[in-house]
């Protein structure tokens, strides 16, 4: 919530700030009290060395807030027993919106071995928490405070030691703390007026054996021991799920020496991406859409979902992929169905060229109805740069009930929630009824888009537009509405398609934007339907 002179504000909001007897949790707790929290003031008044408590560091601090005109209590109970705190919050406003809790020592410190390992600690801590807490709202974050307390008293040099004021950090914490703010899982490191987000970082690493079969030595973890240390393309996990997964990436690889792989190579040029834009809507009635139309354009570019048809290809071929997942089931195009999209651009895109695609099969559930097969596909240009990456799961009608599991393993990326509130942005187009005839031409050619005979054997009235057509206006819209049509700016997208759209209907793109991620909802305007 802000006032009407813009200031951001906690009313009605109650915060629990531990160590709030002096230094930084003291400056945190007075700046939420100033701006309308109440606040619980929990300190158990030890020595800068741990030792012996009083009541009176966190008095002081509620008599300053309610002398301000503020709300605030005291709590002196040691945070070990964190039941108590919150108790104490709960029996004198009835709720608890804000905990802070500093975290510091995450580098490590000579002589601070204990402290160290406590406050890293609380790291993993948080990781777990933010996962955890997500669904039900609860956001948590880190915070990374250098500032001058009891604890640095005598051990920083003096002219850091009075700059490193404890007020300059406060707004950080309060400004996490503000509902304004969706950050979740950050780490953020913050002193004397300046602020960054820390990240701990995977290396791409390497691989110690040459297949299952065989043992790991000691002299080959030599050999390739710069490659396990490089850094260069190092990257950010957000769950323990992306590290399990990659570790399911690298034990796929090894089964057998790769010989399950399935590889094929899709050539494209400037015809093959206008095809593919005017496919997905692109018109020349829009300027912005001519870097997506005209090859002699300066700024002349694929759309990057147009990378999601060398992986397609590869996948729906029946008799390399899917089918031999499914050894017992006769697949075709008149029983699948495609259930989800991930696309992740991993390099520049050029506008022309031969890609090799490399597929596997990546898990199979059993979904009793029928089957999803999930398969992992990675296209490289002709020097053997990795470009993109796709990860497509087919549902095959009739093929379930043969006792398999029906969960996904790690590694099957995970759709994330649109918010629960109004959207940023919304766009709507309206497709022509020649729409699935045109995008097929980029090679997409399952006759269920345009053969009413096999439409209604796959259980539709008439031919229906392909699901990734429909990816293709949605991602136009993001484009369009946040990234001024770079394509450049374009990372990843994961899509589950959730319901038919027929050639002619209009679409509803909408959009929420949170940090550097775009949810969107892509809804068929005359039925309402997702």
């Amino acid at each position: 919530m802000s006032s009407s002179d813009g200031k951001l504000r906690y009313d009605g909001r109650v915060a629990v700030v531990t160590g709030a007897g002096a230094g930084l949790g003291r400056e945190y707790a007075l700046l939420l009290a100033e701006r309308g929290a109440k606040v619980v003031v929990n300190d158990l008044g030890g020595t800068h060395s741990g030792e012996g408590a009083s009541q009176r560091a966190a008095d002081i601090v509620v008599e300053e807030i309610r002398k301000a005109g503020g709300e605030a209590v005291a709590d002196y109970n040691s945070v070990i027993e964190g039941a108590k705190v919150i108790e104490t919050a709960v029996n004198a406003f009835g709720r608890v919106d804000i905990l802070v809790n500093n975290n510091s020592g995450i580098y490590g410190n000579f002589g601070q071995a204990n402290y160290s390992a406590a406050k890293m600690g609380l790291v993993g801590l948080a990781n777990t928490v933010a996962i955890e807490g997500a669904r039900n709202n609860i956001l948590c974050n880190v915070i990374v405070p250098t500032a001058a307390s009891r604890m640095t008293e005598g051990i920083l040099p003096d002219i850091l030691f009075n700059e490193l004021k404890p007020k300059l950090i406060a707004p950080v914490v309060a400004y996490l703390c503000h509902e304004s703010c969706e950050d979740n899982g950050s780490y953020i490191e913050s002193a004397a007026g300046w602020a960054t987000k820390v990240h701990t970082v995977r290396g791409q690493g390497a691989v110690l054996r040459p297949t299952l079969d065989e043992p790991v030595t000691i002299e080959y973890v030599k050999d390739v021991w710069s490659k396990v240390t490089d850094m260069s393309k190092a990257k950010h996990l957000g769950a323990i799920a992306e590290a399990s997964g990659t570790l399911l990436e690298v034990l796929e690889k090894l089964k057998a020496g790769g010989g399950d792989a399935v590889e094929d190579t899709f050539e494209f040029n400037s015809k093959a991406l206008i095809t593919y834009a005017l496919g997905i809507g692109a018109s020349i009635k829009n300027a912005k859409d001519m870097r997506f139309l005209y090859e002699n354009d300066a700024d002349f570019a694929a759309i990057p979902s147009f990378f999601v048809l060398p992986g397609l290809l590869l996948a729906m071929s029946t008799d390399k992929l899917i089918s031999k997942a499914l050894p017992n089931t006769q697949v075709d195009f008149s029983n699948i169905l495609h259930g989800e999209q991930y696309l992740e651009i991993v390099d520049d895109l050029p506008t022309s060229g031969t890609l090799l695609t490399s597929g596997k099969v990546f898990d199979v559930m059993d979904k009793g109805s029928g089957a999803v097969v999930v398969t992992n596909t990675d296209s490289y240009d002709e020097s053997g740069r990795l470009l993109v990456r796709n990860q497509s799961s087919t549902f095959v009608v009739g093929a379930g009930k043969f006792g398999g599991k029906k969960e996904p393993i790690a590694g099957v990326v995970p759709l994330q929630p649109a918010p629960s509130r109004q959207p940023d942005a919304t766009i709507q187009y309206v497709t022509s009824e020649d729409q699935a005839a045109l995008y097929r031409l980029s090679g997409d050619s399952n006759p269920l888009h345009i053969d009413p005979q096999m439409a209604l054997l796959a259980g539709f009235k008439t031919p229906i537009l392909h699901g990734l057509c429909t990816l293709g206006f949605s991602v136009r819209a993001v484009l369009s509405q946040f990234a001024d049509n770079n394509p450049a700016i374009f990372k990843a997208v994961k899509v589950r398609f959730s319901g038919p759209v027929i050639p002619g209907q209009s679409l509803r793109v909408d959009m929420w934007k949170q940090g550097t991620r775009i949810n969107f909802r892509t809804v068929v305007v005359e039925t309402g339907k997702e």
